[in-house]
């Protein structure tokens, strides 16, 4: 997840080195090694808006394939589908890798926040079912991965977004956590975060307004332990809606989950990774969590370090949670 930036530069540079690489036809997205061969297809549309794009790639000559769909992350205001881990990539080579785009938020006017998001999740999804189809290939099932702002909405898709009289083969077979939020009850994490600003204020009303435009309702945190605010009772509903630990004891569809959470992330409390974890330890649900610390593993777990740079895609070297995260998923890949 990023900061609301500051700078309209990085931005500015970040839409540059977007624009040149992204193309129709797979720039900085690829599949890699000749074999087995596999079929791309880039920003095929899955809704209206412009954002609504996905890009996929299939095996070719397969029939029953799993999916293993990737959400990048970006504050929910910025990134884009090229934003993927590599391993990934590599990794799913005998299945579909999709990376998808969503609507983000806007900081004025804005109309977008976590139900028009999880509608977006499942267009792509939906999407891809047709794409494969059309290929002739049957997708078993998704497994759903994202960093940050997108491993938040893979969460809570996975976990509470089930749409009524879907008779859609939605299935999803495993969740993948890289450094997401999911409790934003979790104030005494939330407000140690050094990312929002030195001061509580500041982090306070950048921490209000992603709540509220997530929610789609104004909340207003004033105090450091803001579940102790006197007024909390009013957000209390909508701050517990968007956060994946509340549906943990609601539903008996909590799919198998992986969270992976550096030690020192200054941008989304490790706090909320453990929390979810206990959280998960008290019911049957498969679940593993990686923690790596030490050097490095802060926000972008050992990857690209910033914004621009973590464009196209995001190598992850000599770290060695990646084969740690991709032998659990393996064991979903059957």
């Amino acid at each position: 997840m990023k900061r609301f930036f500051d700078g309209a530069a990085v931005l500015l540079l970040a839409a540059i080195v977007l624009g040149a690489c992204a193309s129709n036809q797979g720039a900085g997205f690829r599949a890699p090694g000749q074999a087995p061969v596999r079929w791309t297809l880039q920003n095929a549309a899955y809704g209206l808006d412009k954002q609504q794009t996905l890009n996929i790639i299939l095996p070719e000559g397969k029939n029953d394939v799993h999916a293993i769909v990737y959400i990048h992350g970006g504050f929910y205001t910025a990134g884009n589908k090229l934003w993927h881990p590599l391993f990934l990539t590599d990794f799913s080579e005998d299945h579909i890798f999709a990376s998808i785009d969503y609507r983000l938020m806007r900081r004025w006017n804005n109309a977008v926040h976590i139900e028009e998001m999880m509608q977006d999740i499942d267009g792509a999804l939906g999407k891809i079912l047709e794409i494969a189809a059309e290929r002739g290939v049957r997708v078993k099932d998704f497994i759903l991965a994202g960093h940050s702002a997108g491993a938040h909405l893979a969460l809570l898709y996975s976990y509470r977004y089930f749409p009524e009289n879907d008779t859609r083969p939605i299935r999803i077979a495993a969740c993948v956590s890289l450094a997401g939020p999911s409790d934003f009850t979790d104030d005494a994490g939330w407000s140690s975060m050094s990312y929002y600003g030195p001061g509580l204020a500041q982090k306070l009303g950048t921490l209000s307004w992603m709540g509220a435009e997530l929610a789609g309702y104004p909340i207003e945190l004033t105090q450091a332990d803001w579940t102790n605010q006197a007024n909390y009772a009013e957000y209390k509903d909508y701050i517990e809606a968007i956060s994946p630990i509340s549906y943990v004891y609601t539903t008996d569809k909590i799919p198998p989950t992986l969270l992976v959470h550096g030690i020192d992330d200054n941008i989304v409390p490790y706090s909320n990774s453990a929390r979810l974890n206990e959280a998960l330890d008290k019911t049957s649900v498969p679940h593993s969590f990686i923690s790596p610390g030490g050097s490095g593993n802060n926000h972008m777990l050992g990857g690209a370090p910033g914004l621009v740079s973590a464009v196209i895609p995001i190598r992850y070297q000599n770290q060695s949670w990646v084969d740690q995260a991709k032998a659990w998923m393996e064991s979903y890949l059957r």
